[in-house]
């Protein structure tokens, strides 16, 4: 199995696609073959997205989705994809995988700067099986650990060419706090602007409201 692309698209934004291209090189009919996505906390994946496109996976990391960088637990988000194919295939198939991802919020800074990075480091690609294939470094240690899919099998089989493939990387807009005196200022006068036109409404409604009470008296 051999890693050929990984890819985000769009590259700019808080919403993308982390697209890989898999050869697989099948060992034996009865290996499956996963790919491991070890992510920066600053990325997001969304278990439902998953489920909706019927992925099999198991995935660990933040669950609350809506906590910017500066809030979340500091450990790498780990999904785990299961992409052997279902149907029968020639061993030299073609696998490709379309992951939802999306960005936190990052943690606003003083500059020019408007945007911050992030890398996105390519995943590992490898065959989990019940018995040893004639395959080279077989392992008897699984890639992750604690994982339900990965327990019937016993030997492991990594892909050596992930650290050549290059990172992509994700452009995310930047909060800035010279913008802060400004968003405050504005805040405050919208929450005026609110409140007055509330008075002046319940005002209008009394009004209204006044001449029939003493009618009705």
């Amino acid at each position: 199995m051999s890693l050929l692309s990984c890819s985000l698209n769009p590259t700019h934004g808080f919403h993308s696609t982390l697209s890989t291209r898999i050869a697989l090189n099948s060992p034996a009919s009865d290996c499956s073959a996963f790919v491991l996505f070890a992510l920066p906390p600053s990325i997001i994946i969304d278990r439902y997205e998953l489920l909706d496109r019927r992925l099999t996976f198991e995935l660990w990391g933040e669950s609350n989705l809506e906590l910017p960088v500066f809030a979340a637990d500091q450990s790498d988000t780990v999904l785990l994809l299961n992409v052997t194919p279902t149907v029968p295939h020639s061993s030299d198939a073609i696998v490709d995988t379309d992951i939802p991802v999306h960005a936190r919020y990052g943690t606003p800074e003083s500059g020019r700067s408007k945007y911050y990075r992030i890398e996105v480091p390519p995943p590992t690609c490898f065959w989990a099986c019940p018995h040893p294939v004639d395959m080279s470094s077989p392992s008897s240690q699984p890639p992750v650990a604690n994982s339900a899919m990965l327990q019937p099998s016993t030997h492991f089989f990594v892909s050596p060419n992930a650290a050549s493939t290059q990172s992509p990387s994700l452009e995310v807009p930047l909060g800035s706090l010279d913008d802060l005196p400004r968003v405050q200022a504005a805040t405050t006068l919208v929450i005026l602007f609110a409140f007055l036109w509330l008075v002046y409404r319940s005002c209008i409604l009394a009004d209204a409201l006044q001449p029939r009470h003493l009618k009705e008296k």
